[in-house]
């Protein structure tokens, strides 16, 4: 079993991590670990891949520690498109996310990524608040 866990590594995704990481150790499933990349016009883009392999190093050790077995992906793009087709590409059979923190006016003004992902996926996706 793959399963799918999307992060952009801030703060409010630390339930998300543990919850993906305790997700697969009980279901002995192999844990990829997606960071996307999307930068706007006026941000460094080497700094945020810099960060984003960060992250993804991070958290992968902290899988392994738990003795589950990770992979991590740097994706670049919109993250709504990037996940999906991450989670394609691996065959997950669950997709994991973290809700953003944002308030109900920015989702309804922005859309939210976990929204997306849970109306575009085929497979079963899990929000954690």
């Amino acid at each position: 079993m793959n399963v799918l866990f999307a992060t952009d590594g801030k703060p409010h995704s630390e339930k998300a991590t543990k919850y993906a990481v305790e997700y697969a150790k009980r279901h002995e499933a192999k844990l990829f670990i997606v960071f996307v990349v999307s930068p706007k016009a006026d941000e460094d883009k080497e700094k945020l891949i810099q960060n984003g392999m960060k992250v993804l190093e991070r958290l992968k050790l902290e899988a392994v520690e738990k003795g589950v077995e990770a992979t991590t992906l740097l994706e670049a793009g919109s993250p709504y498109e990037a996940i999906i087709s991450a989670s394609d590409r691996v065959k997950a059979e669950a997709i994991i996310v973290g809700t953003s923190g944002k308030t109900v006016l920015d989702r309804v003004l922005i859309g939210s990524v976990s929204e997306y992902v849970v109306r575009n996926s085929r497979c079963t996706v899990i929000v954690v608040k």
